[in-house]
């Protein structure tokens, strides 16, 4: 267990134990700069002795992970992050609200969402989230710890290869939907132009028209891909709605091959590797090189092992903390729902939802979403979720209820969250 330490010029110092950062605290040497993870900054100058040390990076669109090793091979920092998927959904359901919105208020508008162009550089804003959080990540490493070098891993992915590891030359040009004029005839001409729903769902009538579904909803984060489309009717296509074909049909829909994340892991090399020289000088590296170098050290597969191993140094003192950390959304804005709260009463004064409130007064104490709290009663550390009329419902990182509509009298504080919670493996 480890202290951070940072000088009163906010420059990273080692790291210390306990004991030393309580004495130093006590004796009015030291005040608490951060306390997740918890670190003190010094109140008088101090140099100090600083061993240069690594950061590795084991990117991706889900999970980072990430490690801080001396050059003499002590650990003094990992951690696995949890990043939001949620972004993709988000942006649709906006979406779908704003043009409800202006067909019912100016119908006779033109459209103008034709007219803006994107800047050089653009990125998806899922993307550009991901890539955003990696240099959260790492920034705020920086600010605790002396960090000589940053390396991370990066990696170039050919979809089409993955499907066809003998693809060459021509063949790139002759995909799946070659000599049809869009998805949607393709789609149509591999099911037969039948609906493919007619013998599941016996108790819907089949209509006449033929349609295109998403057998995962595209606003659940479901692709456009051939693999997630699927020829149906209007009439079963209407009433599916937003279900995915499990929930609609009860069966195990055909298995889809996704490739969500290569676009992400593809991006990394021209856009977050960048950004990363800008903190730190950074080198990268390959899985190629990671994976065998992970056997060398024995270690099983996982993020935090991965980002060990991406720093070529060998791990032999085991000193620092280890993190979970989760992306969270706390402060939801939009006023409106995709599912209205009542369908009589309606929201016509444009009041918040109680699912969007960020926090509570109560005993005049004020309450946060997300706040890290403690259980009087079972000492179980965990995260307000959300608010009710007795108080709060906790949950823990992982998503699991540890209380539900809980007093605030039998709770305490420990600290107090952002858009990120952390806790200590």
């Amino acid at each position: 267990m480890l202290v951070y330490v940072i000088n009163k010029d906010n420059r990273p110092l080692m790291p210390t134990n306990p004991r030393k950062a309580r004495l130093l605290l006590k004796e009015g040497k030291a005040k608490i700069y951060k306390y997740e993870p918890f670190t003190i900054q010094l109140i008088y100058g101090s140099s100090g002795y600083i061993q240069k040390s690594t950061l590795g990076i084991d990117a991706g669109s889900k999970n980072i992970g990430v490690a801080a090793v001396t050059d003499s091979g002590k650990v003094l920092y990992t951690a696995e992050v949890e990043l939001r998927q949620d972004i993709k959904e988000n942006l649709y359901v906006r979406s779908f609200l704003r043009k409800g919105r202006r067909y019912r208020k100016t119908r006779y508008r033109p459209s103008r969402w034709l007219n803006r162009k994107r800047e050089l550089g653009w990125l998806p804003p899922s993307i550009r989230s991901k890539i955003a959080a990696h240099i959260k990540q790492v920034t705020d490493i920086c600010k605790i710890l002396p960090i000589s070098n940053i390396k991370v891993e990066v990696g170039l992915f050919d979809v089409q290869a993955i499907l066809d590891p003998n693809i060459a030359g021509k063949e790139y040009q002759n995909g799946t939907l070659k000599g049809y004029d869009s998805k949607k005839e393709y789609i149509k001409v591999r099911d037969k132009y039948t609906c493919m729903y007619k013998d599941l769902r016996t108790d819907i009538v089949c209509s006449k028209k033929l349609e295109v579904d998403h057998m995962f909803p595209k606003s659940r984060g479901g692709s456009d891909s051939i693999d997630n489309l699927i020829c149906s009717c209007s009439e079963h296509n209407i009433i599916k709605g937003n279900q995915t074909y499990k929930e609609f049909t009860g069966k195990n829909n055909p298995k889809v091959k996704s490739f969500k994340e290569t676009p992400f892991m593809n991006y990394l090399n021209n856009h977050l590797v960048p950004l990363l020289r800008k903190i730190k000088s950074t080198t990268i590296t390959y899985g190629y090189i990671t994976n065998p170098k992970r056997n060398e050290l024995g270690l099983e597969k996982s993020h935090i092992n991965d980002a060990i191993s991406i720093t070529d140094i060998i791990p032999k003192e085991y000193i620092g903390n280890s993190y979970q950390i989760k992306q969270v959304r706390k402060k939801k804005r939009s006023l409106h729902q995709m599912t209205p709260y009542s369908s009589k009463k309606g929201n016509p004064n444009s009041e918040r939802r109680k699912q969007n409130t960020k926090e509570k007064t109560i005993s005049n104490k004020k309450w946060c979403l997300w706040d890290k709290v403690r259980i009087k009663e079972t000492s179980q550390i965990g995260f307000i979720s959300g608010f009710g009329s007795p108080g709060f419902n906790i949950k823990d990182i992982k998503g699991n209820i540890l209380a539900h509509a809980i007093k605030p009298s039998s709770v305490d504080l420990v600290c107090r969250n952002n858009n990120w919670i952390v806790t200590t493996v």
